[in-house]
């Protein structure tokens, strides 16, 4: 061999060595940066869930979290209490290591079966225009108390706080809706909003809303077309129905597809609670008022023309519950 292509050879071999250990020292580094980033996933996460949770707000979206709470008695305000906890639900003795800051907001929402987030807020104009200036929603934690009603639809600075890592803590929030919302059943609720200061912790939202328990009731659900019978059905071009109970069970909601139709939406919403099925002109799907104690669902008008409220409600659409 000659020298020349002994110098080659021996360039060839260094060039070789420089090239493994620069991928050697590459993987070893990502190797280490991955498991790093694995190491700060888990941290916020782990088999136990996240460690910020309340009995009534979820992750998600305001709309997947409802609470509907009960009076017994049409004098008495439904009130019910609101916890933000620094543990996943039901695992206090999992309590998150860290400090948790968070800020906890409050509006008064209406529903809207054409907005994706189907509850939005309100305006004052919404308020006069349907009489609900003396509904008040009053939340209070400790000695600090806000009301929501017609001159104040929002809260957004005035509550939360830190819960102190290492032992189990939770803020205690007292809701308490004027006796109208249960009684009159209006297209008005209050969504609350817990978030964290942390990004690495899920916002909390949920909708609350307050109805009538008859004392001793155990299962029990009804549906009713819940618009102003002011006017004669002719008069309208859609129809708001509510679904409402006590309970648990199976409810077939039917109509008579010549008189309405049954809006898009509400049949998508409707099937997508699990067990739900379709058949021709109803639907039919299982209720437990400890999850969902209320459903509004819309029809549009399709030849309704001397009926009366009371045909609508018995003849045109029809809800039957087994218990």
């Amino acid at each position: 061999m000659s020298k020349h292509s002994l110098t080659i050879k021996i360039s060839a071999i260094i060039v070789s060595v420089i090239l493994t250990v620069i991928v050697t020292v590459t993987g070893i580094f990502a190797a280490y940066t991955n498991s790093r980033h694995a190491q700060r996933t888990i941290a916020a996460y782990d088999t136990t869930g996240y460690r910020f949770s309340s009995n009534v707000l979820g992750e998600g979206y305001a709309k997947d979290n409802i609470k509907t709470m009960y009076t017994t008695d049409a004098l008495r305000d439904p009130s019910t209490v609101v916890t933000i906890s620094n543990y996943e639900r039901g695992k206090q003795t999992r309590p998150n290591e860290s400090n948790i800051s968070y800020t906890l907001t409050a509006r008064l929402v209406k529903y809207d079966a054409e907005q994706e987030a189907r509850y939005v807020p309100v305006d004052a104009a919404y308020i006069t225009a349907n009489d609900l200036s003396d509904y008040s929603v009053t939340i209070t934690k400790g000695s600090d108390t806000v009301t929501l009603d017609g001159s104040n639809l929002s809260s957004t600075t005035d509550f939360g706080g830190t819960l102190v890592g290492g032992a189990s803590n939770s803020d205690a929030y007292t809701v308490t809706f004027s006796a109208e919302f249960a009684t009159e059943k209006p297209n008005l609720y209050l969504e609350m909003t817990a978030t964290p200061v942390s990004n690495v912790l899920p916002t909390l939202r949920g909708i609350i809303k307050a109805d009538m328990r008859l004392a001793g009731a155990t299962n029990a659900w009804t549906g009713a077309f819940h618009d102003d019978t002011t006017y004669a059905p002719a008069a309208y071009d859609g129809f708001n129905y509510l679904i409402s109970g006590v309970g648990s069970g199976t409810c077939t909601l039917s109509w008579d597809s010549t008189k309405v139709a049954l809006s898009y939406v509400s049949i998508r919403d409707l099937l997508s609670i699990t067990g739900a099925t379709q058949s021709g002109d109803s639907v039919t799907f299982p209720v437990d008022s400890n999850e969902v104690g209320r459903y509004e669902v819309q029809f549009y008008k399709v030849n309704v023309g001397s009926e009366t409220w009371s045909d609508m409600n018995t003849s045109v659409v029809t809800l039957a519950f087994h218990a």
